[in-house]
């Protein structure tokens, strides 16, 4: 059964996705809460951007460049459809390939064949 995704924890998910270069260094996965890409942090070139001094660096995306990324150290569920896209409808309000991608998958067309 899935947990059902709260503000709380999307607003706690979106405070993992800056100053966290440890934290991503940590995990397995990324995932990319603007364009949705996946990917490994050990087998990417990774381009980091020091927001604050003092503080940890941030990631930005491999593939989009946004500053947007959590890592699965956070302990998210970030390669779960349902919750990213939340993540993205919530931060960036329906302006994302995410969203793109998902009003795509609604409104396409279907082709009936009929013999």
């Amino acid at each position: 059964m899935k947990k059902a995704i709260t503000f709380e924890m999307m607003e706690a998910a979106h405070k993992r996705t800056i100053y966290h270069e440890t934290e991503i260094m940590q995990s397995e996965k990324c995932t990319c809460f603007y364009c949705g890409y996946h990917f490994d942090p050990q087998k990417e070139e990774l381009q980091w951007i020091e927001e604050r001094a003092g503080k940890e660096r941030t990631l930005h995306c491999p593939k989009c460049y946004i500053d947007c990324v959590i890592g699965s150290a956070s302990g998210f569920p970030i390669t779960d459809d349902t919750f990213v896209s939340a993540c993205s409808e919530a931060w960036f309000r329906g302006i994302s390939p995410i969203s793109d991608r998902s009003r795509d998958a609604v409104t396409a067309p279907i082709l009936i064949v009929v013999d």
